[in-house]
């Protein structure tokens, strides 16, 4: 029996079509009036052929070639059509073909997509939206094309679009699929790099380091889109570096903090976790339970109802009663007899099994505090 789709569920699937298909073929197109406009005369109009490929790739700095190997490995054989979005954002706005010559109109609708694709649908969580979150999210990739000078035909069909053929709508799940999977293998870690520690023992300069870290976040939240700028005066070692390192380690440990990574990491599961009929996650050696509680998947939650958790953790005083949802196995007396007898067997070549077994015992008892 064919599985029937609820209206959100619908709705969802019309965003992805429209993230995955219709915006595709605006950036392939938007591409080529860019090489066009620059190339035309000198290099020749783009034909989607390897001569176009080859001299996009060789107008690449090797940097770029270096750095984007993986996308240019499709990019150079020429063909827009192999080009997924990841490659047509990074031809329009970061090759050193197009991006430096892009129109500040062109620039900022190409990455109003971008950010589109990579925080709003790809962070749509439960594959279902709304009618009023489907109207707005389609209403901006609609104003968006407008803006670029393309046609619109394309996202008005898929607005009034009530179902989808069966072979269409699998297509785009796989299509929706990938885009998750890059959005959670790309997703841009965090770093911090500090100046290397001098050989002497410094100071936590508490105070300082509080006084500075305040500063910056009132000059972040009275300049919200402009850059500010602090500065540390002082003469030679008096410890500006060494203050500027401790004010950057707190702001680091707290701007991303391990609870903040992995809500944005549950997020992005979140998205595509309803595709899988059963799955099972480990959360490996939590030191305290009531920490980390708030960042786990809840069991009302129905977007998780299809899995499992499985826990370690040393704090057993803090581990729910058993019911229904709940069970509890401890290993703190160690391995069971018949798995000891076995281990014992790999490591010490014993093959009879009732010898291997009274050395067992005795081996576990002598081992018990």
């Amino acid at each position: 029996m064919a599985k029937e789709y609820t209206k959100e569920q619908l709705n969802y699937f019309r965003i992805c079509y429209v993230t995955t298909d219709v915006l595709a073929d605006g950036l392939r197109e938007i591409f080529k009036i860019e090489w066009d406009k620059l190339y035309k005369s000198t290099k020749g109009e783009w034909r989607d052929d390897p001569r176009n490929g080859f001299d996009f790739y060789i107008g690449e700095s090797p940097r770029n070639q270096r750095k984007n190997a993986h996308l240019l490995a499709t990019m150079r054989n020429g063909n827009r059509e192999e080009w997924d979005c990841t490659m047509l954002f990074y031809a329009i706005l970061y090759s050193d073909c197009v991006g430096p010559s892009l129109a500040s109109t062109v620039r900022k609708n190409v990455d109003d997509l971008r950010n589109f694709r990579n925080t709003e649908f790809a962070h749509i969580p439960q594959g279902r939206l709304s009618d009023m979150d489907f109207k707005n999210a389609i209403s901006k990739v609609d104003v968006t094309f407008q803006a670029l000078g393309l046609p619109t035909v394309k996202i008005q069909e898929i607005q009034n679009q009530a179902t989808f053929p069966t072979k269409h709508l699998l297509n785009i799940l796989k299509e929706v699929d990938n885009v998750l999977t890059d959005q959670l293998r790309k997703e841009v870690p965090s770093f911090c790099i500090l100046p290397p520690k001098p050989a002497h023992d410094i100071g936590s300069r508490d105070r300082e380091v509080e006084k500075i870290a305040q500063q910056l976040k009132q000059l972040k939240k009275a300049n919200c889109n402009r850059l500010s700028y602090s500065y540390i005066s002082g003469n030679p070692g008096s410890g500006k570096s060494q203050l500027a390192g401790l004010v950057a380690q707190r702001f680091y440990e707290e701007e991303w903090s391990i609870g903040d990574k992995i809500s944005h990491l549950k997020m992005l599961i979140e998205a595509k976790i309803n595709y899988y009929t059963s799955w099972l996650m480990i959360v490996d050696n939590v030191t305290t339970l009531s920490s980390v509680h708030v960042h786990l998947p809840q069991s009302g939650n129905e977007a998780w109802a299809r899995g499992q958790l499985l826990i370690t953790t040393q704090d057993t005083t803090s581990i729910p009663l058993e019911s229904s949802l709940v069970n509890h196995v401890s290993v703190s007396k160690g391995m069971e007899p018949d798995d000891a007898s076995c281990l014992l067997a790999k490591l010490s070549g014993i093959t009879d099994g009732e010898l291997g077994a009274g050395v067992a015992k005795n081996w576990i008892i002598s081992l018990l505090p």
